[in-house]
């Protein structure tokens, strides 16, 4: 499993909200991040919709956290712009199985256990500890 480069776009531009503290406009954010300038409201829009940034409109206009780098996960960020993040079909909200043995296949049950550890993982992840 990767990433889109949307969610490495998504943690590189909140860890660099994080690190300046203030309103940073897209154009600044395009020039050290060596992200498209037309790319960034795409990303910002998921982590608005999360609400981990928040967005100033007008000419000192930007972007901001919306919350404290110690509130935000890996986790937050991952999920608001990956389409999912199970690990494999059968984990999805549906439980789908082509065999219809969710409650009893073992294979399952191990994805159960290594998707909780993965999502656990990232939850602990804090912006703040990357600062």
């Amino acid at each position: 499993m990767q990433l889109k480069i949307t969610t490495d776009y998504a943690v590189r531009i909140v860890y660099y909200l994080a690190l300046h503290r203030g309103t940073v406009t897209a154009a600044e954010l395009s020039e050290a991040l060596k992200i498209s300038e037309s790319y960034i409201p795409k990303i910002t829009k998921k982590l608005k919709d999360a609400n981990i940034i928040t967005a100033c409109e007008g000419i000192k206009g930007g972007y901001l956290l919306s919350r404290k780098p110690e509130d935000i996960s890996l986790f937050d960020i991952i999920s608001s712009t990956e389409i999912t993040m199970k690990i494999n079909r059968c984990l999805e909200e549906d439980g789908f199985c082509s065999r219809n043995a969710t409650d009893y296949c073992s294979v399952h049950k191990t994805f159960l256990k290594v998707q909780k550890l993965y999502e656990d993982s990232l939850r602990e992840v804090k912006i703040s500890d990357m600062i």
